[in-house]
């Protein structure tokens, strides 16, 4: 993949990669580090990517690898209060359900973001995670269920 090309498609996608690793870290300064460190590793890895068409799968996995590399590096969580200065740009139009999502354990908040706001496949979702279909159909499952609890509340 030429340079020009890699730069393209990261401008692109680094509003996606940064609100899956926010949403994974849920620290600014840590989702920043972790979309700069996948973005280094990407750029040198450029050259394994066989298939140009499927760039986004391949860099929100090294922003997921990153992010859960940073995160068991720091095991640290920022309060919610304090993550509702970064989120106005992330919002959907019902701030009420972006709020409810931040709120799900993580396992379950990575399958909601990549399923409903990144719009990738159960397939997709368990290479970025590394886990099995099954897992992730367990997870969303579990999840949707969570925030239906939470939003009859």
């Amino acid at each position: 993949m030429e340079q020009e090309t890699f730069e393209r498609n990261i401008r692109e996608y680094a509003p996606n990669m940064y609100r899956l690793a926010l949403a994974m870290l849920h620290n600014r300064q840590d989702a920043e580090d972790a979309v700069s460190e996948a973005v280094l590793m990407a750029y040198e890895k450029r050259h394994t990517l066989r298939d140009r068409n499927r760039f986004k799968p391949w860099i929100m996995q090294i922003v997921a690898n990153e992010a859960r590399r940073i995160y068991g590096k720091n095991k640290r969580i920022t309060p919610m209060e304090d993550m509702e200065a970064y989120m106005p740009s992330f919002k959907d139009e019902n701030h009420e359900l972006w709020d409810v999502v931040m709120q799900l354990e993580t396992a379950h908040r990575e399958v909601i973001m990549l399923y409903f706001y990144e719009r990738f496949s159960i397939k997709e979702i368990g290479r970025i995670l590394h886990v099995p279909e099954g897992t992730v159909k367990s997870r969303l499952f579990r999840a949707k269920k969570a925030l239906k609890e939470m939003l009859e509340e």
